[in-house]
């Protein structure tokens, strides 16, 4: 019988999706540069090969489901530099109108905080056409849309098995929204899936699990904690 029981637990983590993830650690170093990187949707240079990368996206509300998204990440001296390289191949992309677009079709989303209250914290999604996003939140779900970056460059190209996004945000903008790279931060990595069936049929993938019964990554527990890695 206790087999039996021990069998019955590793299938339900394994169905979970956490079974085959492996283990997350505490912090998440980013590695340094000291060269800076022309943005322009080609992630193909020697500076993202040498990047802090991750591909373990998963969904736990759909755990059948597997992404082959690749994110990788490094600061150099004036940039935090970002690229997303997703497998997709029934993309949503609705026309451009105004940043709310962009929340209705497929997209990539990067949550910045000072801390793991969220008493302020700054998202930025974008879709495939490198449109974005960008505001201002406060725990919980108090968004003021009136709230931008100043300071980003990003392109997104739509290529023949999904979209790659490469993006950068001044070093001297996440200063202005106290994020210490001398101390540890807290950061949110996600992706939105359109299955095209309907308006509500998306597949929410997530660095983390928030254990949370329905999607949500506007909770402390959607964050990670991150630090600069020391030369």
């Amino acid at each position: 019988m206790r087999n039996v029981n021990f069998l019955v637990s590793l299938i339900v983590m394994f169905l979970s999706g956490e079974g085959c993830r492996l283990k997350q650690p505490d912090t998440f170093l980013i590695e340094y540069h000291t060269s800076e990187i022309q943005i322009d949707g080609d992630i193909d240079g020697m500076e993202w090969s040498r990047s802090t990368t991750l591909t373990d996206l998963y969904s736990p509300w759909a755990p059948a489901e597997r992404d082959s998204t690749i994110f990788r990440c490094f600061f150099s001296q004036k940039y935090f530099n970002f690229c997303f390289e997703v497998i997709d191949r029934t993309l949503t992309v609705l026309e451009y109108t105004d940043e709310i677009t962009v929340a209705k079709g497929d997209r990539v989303e990067l949550f910045f905080s000072p801390s793991s209250k969220l008493s302020s914290y700054y998202c930025l999604e974008i879709n495939p056409n490198g449109y974005i996003l960008d505001y201002k939140a406060q725990l919980y779900r108090k968004f003021n849309y009136l709230w931008n970056f100043n300071h980003r460059d990003i392109v997104g190209k739509i290529t023949s098995t999904g979209y790659v996004v490469e993006g950068r945000i001044s070093l001297s903008e996440l200063k202005k929204i106290d994020i210490d790279l001398d101390k540890v931060f807290c950061l949110g990595i996600f992706r939105a899936d359109f299955t095209g069936e309907n308006e509500n049929s998306v597949i929410w993938y997530s660095w983390l699990n928030p254990h949370t019964k329905d999607p949500d990554f506007h909770i402390p527990s959607a964050f990670g904690k991150c630090k600069m890695k020391q030369l």
